[in-house]
Protein backbone atom coordinates (compact mmCIF):
# COMPACT_ATOMS: atom_id res chain seq x y z
CA UNK A 1 0.00 0.00 0.00
CA UNK A 2 1.71 3.14 -1.16
CA UNK A 3 3.19 5.40 0.45
CA UNK A 4 4.07 2.76 3.22
CA UNK A 5 6.34 -0.41 2.78
CA UNK A 6 4.62 -3.02 5.06
CA UNK A 7 1.25 -4.56 3.66
CA UNK A 8 -0.57 -3.91 5.96
CA UNK A 9 0.73 -0.57 7.54
CA UNK A 10 -0.01 0.68 10.96
CA UNK A 11 -0.13 4.51 11.23
CA UNK A 12 0.37 6.32 14.51
CA UNK A 13 -1.33 9.40 15.62
CA UNK A 14 0.51 12.15 17.06
CA UNK A 15 -2.44 13.78 18.69
CA UNK A 16 -1.24 17.96 19.16
CA UNK A 17 -1.71 19.89 22.59
CA UNK A 18 -3.78 22.95 21.41
CA UNK A 19 -1.91 24.99 18.99
CA UNK A 20 -2.40 28.75 18.42
CA UNK A 21 -6.05 30.57 18.39
CA UNK A 22 -7.49 27.55 20.69
CA UNK A 23 -9.17 28.04 24.22
CA UNK A 24 -6.35 26.16 26.27
CA UNK A 25 -3.14 27.17 24.07
CA UNK A 26 -0.45 27.41 26.46
CA UNK A 27 2.61 28.05 24.01
CA UNK A 28 4.45 26.29 21.29
CA UNK A 29 7.24 25.18 23.34
CA UNK A 30 4.78 22.77 25.18
CA UNK A 31 3.23 21.61 21.98
CA UNK A 32 6.69 20.73 20.09
CA UNK A 33 8.01 18.79 22.74
CA UNK A 34 5.05 16.40 23.57
CA UNK A 35 4.68 15.95 19.73
CA UNK A 36 8.50 15.30 19.06
CA UNK A 37 8.57 12.65 22.54
CA UNK A 38 5.37 11.45 21.15
CA UNK A 39 6.28 10.69 17.63
CA UNK A 40 9.76 8.83 18.64
CA UNK A 41 7.95 6.54 20.99
CA UNK A 42 5.56 5.43 18.35
CA UNK A 43 8.72 5.24 15.88
CA UNK A 44 10.71 3.83 18.33
CA UNK A 45 7.69 0.97 18.97
CA UNK A 46 7.87 0.08 15.29
CA UNK A 47 4.88 2.14 13.59
CA UNK A 48 4.90 2.46 9.96
CA UNK A 49 3.61 6.60 9.82
CA UNK A 50 2.44 8.94 11.48
CA UNK A 51 -0.73 10.88 11.62
CA UNK A 52 -0.26 14.45 12.59
CA UNK A 53 -3.40 15.86 14.07
CA UNK A 54 -4.76 19.08 16.24
CA UNK A 55 -7.15 16.96 18.28
CA UNK A 56 -6.28 19.34 21.21
CA UNK A 57 -7.99 22.30 19.49
CA UNK A 58 -11.59 21.76 20.96
CA UNK A 59 -14.30 22.78 20.07
CA UNK A 60 -13.16 22.63 16.55
CA UNK A 61 -13.54 24.88 13.50
CA UNK A 62 -14.60 23.67 10.18
CA UNK A 63 -12.16 25.84 8.74
CA UNK A 64 -9.34 26.96 11.23
CA UNK A 65 -7.19 30.31 11.65
CA UNK A 66 -3.47 30.85 9.99
CA UNK A 67 -1.94 30.73 13.07
CA UNK A 68 -2.76 27.11 13.69
CA UNK A 69 -1.63 26.34 9.94
CA UNK A 70 1.69 27.33 10.60
CA UNK A 71 1.90 26.14 13.89
CA UNK A 72 1.19 22.39 12.31
CA UNK A 73 4.21 23.26 9.89
CA UNK A 74 6.56 23.91 13.01
CA UNK A 75 5.54 20.66 14.30
CA UNK A 76 5.68 18.74 11.31
CA UNK A 77 9.05 20.31 10.30
CA UNK A 78 10.68 19.38 13.82
CA UNK A 79 9.03 15.90 13.45
CA UNK A 80 10.68 15.24 9.53
CA UNK A 81 14.04 16.11 10.89
CA UNK A 82 13.63 13.53 13.38
CA UNK A 83 12.52 10.23 11.14
CA UNK A 84 11.58 9.43 7.61
CA UNK A 85 8.69 7.01 7.56
CA UNK A 86 5.46 8.45 5.62
CA UNK A 87 4.01 10.91 7.14
CA UNK A 88 -0.11 12.96 6.89
CA UNK A 89 -2.44 15.10 8.72
CA UNK A 90 -5.23 15.79 9.63
CA UNK A 91 -6.49 19.61 9.85
CA UNK A 92 -9.75 19.33 12.75
CA UNK A 93 -13.19 19.53 11.93
CA UNK A 94 -12.58 19.54 7.81
CA UNK A 95 -9.88 21.96 6.40
CA UNK A 96 -8.18 20.71 3.04
CA UNK A 97 -6.59 23.72 2.59
CA UNK A 98 -4.96 23.88 5.59
CA UNK A 99 -4.07 20.38 5.66
CA UNK A 100 -2.85 20.56 1.91
CA UNK A 101 -1.02 23.65 3.12
CA UNK A 102 1.18 21.73 5.75
CA UNK A 103 1.76 18.66 3.64
CA UNK A 104 3.33 20.49 0.66
CA UNK A 105 5.12 23.09 3.18
CA UNK A 106 6.49 19.83 4.53
CA UNK A 107 6.67 17.17 1.67
CA UNK A 108 4.26 14.59 3.68
CA UNK A 109 2.61 12.01 1.96
CA UNK A 110 -0.56 11.98 2.38
CA UNK A 111 -4.05 13.98 4.22
CA UNK A 112 -6.59 12.63 6.21
CA UNK A 113 -10.37 14.45 5.24
CA UNK A 114 -13.00 13.30 7.32
CA UNK A 115 -16.26 14.62 5.35
CA UNK A 116 -14.51 14.26 2.15
CA UNK A 117 -18.23 13.03 -0.10
CA UNK A 118 -21.61 13.53 0.88
CA UNK A 119 -23.27 15.94 4.02
CA UNK A 120 -22.25 15.43 7.47
CA UNK A 121 -24.33 16.94 10.77
CA UNK A 122 -21.62 17.65 13.07
CA UNK A 123 -20.90 19.53 16.55
CA UNK A 124 -19.67 21.80 13.85
CA UNK A 125 -22.83 21.95 11.84
CA UNK A 126 -23.33 20.95 8.50
CA UNK A 127 -20.27 19.88 6.59
CA UNK A 128 -20.48 19.32 3.08
CA UNK A 129 -17.63 16.88 1.11
CA UNK A 130 -15.68 18.77 -1.09
CA UNK A 131 -13.95 16.12 -3.26
CA UNK A 132 -14.38 17.82 -6.71
CA UNK A 133 -12.76 21.20 -5.33
CA UNK A 134 -9.80 19.22 -3.53
CA UNK A 135 -8.99 17.09 -6.46
CA UNK A 136 -9.00 20.30 -8.73
CA UNK A 137 -6.80 21.97 -6.59
CA UNK A 138 -4.53 18.90 -6.46
CA UNK A 139 -4.72 18.62 -10.12
CA UNK A 140 -4.07 22.21 -10.47
CA UNK A 141 -1.02 22.65 -8.47
CA UNK A 142 0.50 19.68 -9.55
CA UNK A 143 0.52 17.97 -6.00
CA UNK A 144 1.33 14.61 -5.53
CA UNK A 145 -0.60 13.66 -2.48
CA UNK A 146 -3.02 10.75 -1.72
CA UNK A 147 -6.58 11.67 0.18
CA UNK A 148 -7.46 9.24 2.68
CA UNK A 149 -10.94 9.93 3.11
CA UNK A 150 -13.54 8.96 5.68
CA UNK A 151 -16.91 7.41 5.20
CA UNK A 152 -19.67 7.39 8.24
CA UNK A 153 -17.18 9.62 9.97
CA UNK A 154 -16.94 9.03 13.55
CA UNK A 155 -18.30 12.35 15.86
CA UNK A 156 -21.13 13.04 12.91
CA UNK A 157 -24.17 11.56 10.97
CA UNK A 158 -24.76 11.37 7.32
CA UNK A 159 -27.67 13.29 5.86
CA UNK A 160 -29.14 10.72 3.89
CA UNK A 161 -28.73 6.97 5.79
CA UNK A 162 -27.26 5.50 3.05
CA UNK A 163 -25.35 2.48 3.39
CA UNK A 164 -21.64 2.70 4.27
CA UNK A 165 -20.86 0.50 1.15
CA UNK A 166 -22.48 3.05 -1.20
CA UNK A 167 -20.77 6.36 0.28
CA UNK A 168 -17.51 4.24 -0.10
CA UNK A 169 -18.47 3.76 -3.34
CA UNK A 170 -18.93 7.23 -3.95
CA UNK A 171 -15.89 8.28 -2.13
CA UNK A 172 -13.44 6.67 -4.32
CA UNK A 173 -15.77 6.28 -8.01
CA UNK A 174 -16.73 9.79 -8.05
CA UNK A 175 -14.06 11.39 -5.34
CA UNK A 176 -11.47 9.91 -6.28
CA UNK A 177 -10.28 8.89 -2.78
CA UNK A 178 -6.63 7.09 -2.73
CA UNK A 179 -7.49 5.21 0.69
CA UNK A 180 -11.15 4.74 2.73
CA UNK A 181 -11.41 5.13 6.37
CA UNK A 182 -13.47 3.26 8.77
CA UNK A 183 -14.11 4.37 12.27
CA UNK A 184 -15.95 4.01 15.48
CA UNK A 185 -18.53 6.37 16.28
CA UNK A 186 -16.74 8.11 18.32
CA UNK A 187 -11.93 8.15 19.05
CA UNK A 188 -11.17 5.45 20.33
CA UNK A 189 -14.65 3.48 19.73
CA UNK A 190 -14.06 0.28 17.76
CA UNK A 191 -14.97 -0.22 14.24
CA UNK A 192 -18.15 -2.40 13.21
CA UNK A 193 -17.17 -5.42 11.86
CA UNK A 194 -20.40 -5.69 9.64
CA UNK A 195 -19.37 -1.88 7.89
CA UNK A 196 -15.92 -2.99 7.20
CA UNK A 197 -17.19 -5.94 5.41
CA UNK A 198 -19.39 -4.24 3.52
CA UNK A 199 -16.91 -1.15 2.41
CA UNK A 200 -14.27 -3.81 1.94
CA UNK A 201 -16.48 -5.87 -0.73
CA UNK A 202 -17.34 -2.81 -2.67
CA UNK A 203 -14.07 -0.79 -3.03
CA UNK A 204 -10.48 -1.48 -4.55
CA UNK A 205 -8.47 0.73 -2.86
CA UNK A 206 -7.20 0.23 0.70
CA UNK A 207 -9.60 0.01 3.55
CA UNK A 208 -8.11 1.28 6.33
CA UNK A 209 -9.47 1.08 10.37
CA UNK A 210 -9.74 4.37 11.58
CA UNK A 211 -10.41 4.24 15.30
CA UNK A 212 -10.80 1.47 18.01
CA UNK A 213 -7.88 -1.11 17.41
CA UNK A 214 -6.80 -2.39 20.15
CA UNK A 215 -4.78 -6.36 20.80
CA UNK A 216 -8.45 -7.85 21.08
CA UNK A 217 -9.87 -6.59 17.65
CA UNK A 218 -6.84 -8.06 16.30
CA UNK A 219 -8.79 -10.05 14.23
CA UNK A 220 -10.24 -6.56 12.72
CA UNK A 221 -7.34 -5.88 11.24
CA UNK A 222 -7.35 -8.95 8.93
CA UNK A 223 -9.88 -7.74 7.13
CA UNK A 224 -8.68 -4.76 6.38
CA UNK A 225 -5.11 -2.80 4.67
CA UNK A 226 -4.16 -1.22 7.33
CA UNK A 227 -4.92 0.71 10.73
CA UNK A 228 -4.75 4.57 12.17
CA UNK A 229 -3.99 3.72 15.92
CA UNK A 230 -4.10 6.48 18.46
CA UNK A 231 -5.54 6.12 21.96
CA UNK A 232 -4.62 2.19 22.35
CA UNK A 233 -0.82 3.70 21.80
CA UNK A 234 -1.16 6.22 24.84
CA UNK A 235 -0.42 5.79 28.95
CA UNK A 236 -3.64 3.78 30.13
CA UNK A 237 -5.33 3.88 26.59
CA UNK A 238 -6.44 7.36 27.00
CA UNK A 239 -6.52 9.04 24.40
CA UNK A 240 -5.22 12.80 25.82
CA UNK A 241 -2.45 10.84 27.84
CA UNK A 242 1.06 10.84 26.02
CA UNK A 243 2.72 7.71 24.13
CA UNK A 244 3.79 4.55 25.78
CA UNK A 245 6.40 2.81 23.68
CA UNK A 246 6.16 -0.13 25.14
CA UNK A 247 2.15 -0.38 24.36
CA UNK A 248 3.25 0.34 20.93
CA UNK A 249 6.19 -2.84 20.74
CA UNK A 250 3.32 -4.94 22.41
CA UNK A 251 0.31 -3.82 20.15
CA UNK A 252 2.49 -3.56 17.05
CA UNK A 253 4.04 -7.07 17.19
CA UNK A 254 0.26 -8.48 17.70
CA UNK A 255 -0.85 -6.66 14.65
CA UNK A 256 1.98 -8.36 12.53
CA UNK A 257 0.63 -11.25 12.84
CA UNK A 258 -2.72 -10.43 11.50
Amino acid sequence: MEPFEKKKPIIGVVHLLPLPSSPEYKGMDRVLKRAKRDAEKLVDGGVDGLLIENYGDVPYLKTVREETVEGMKEVCDVIKKNQDLPMGVNVLRNDWRGALEVAISCSLAFIRINVYTGVVFTDQGIIEGQAGKIQRYISKNDMDIDIFADVHVKHGKTLFPEEISEAARDAVERGQADAIIVSGSRTGEAVDREELEKVKSVVNTPVLIGSGLKKEGKEMLKLADGAIVGTAFKEKGETTAPVEEERVKELVDEFRDS
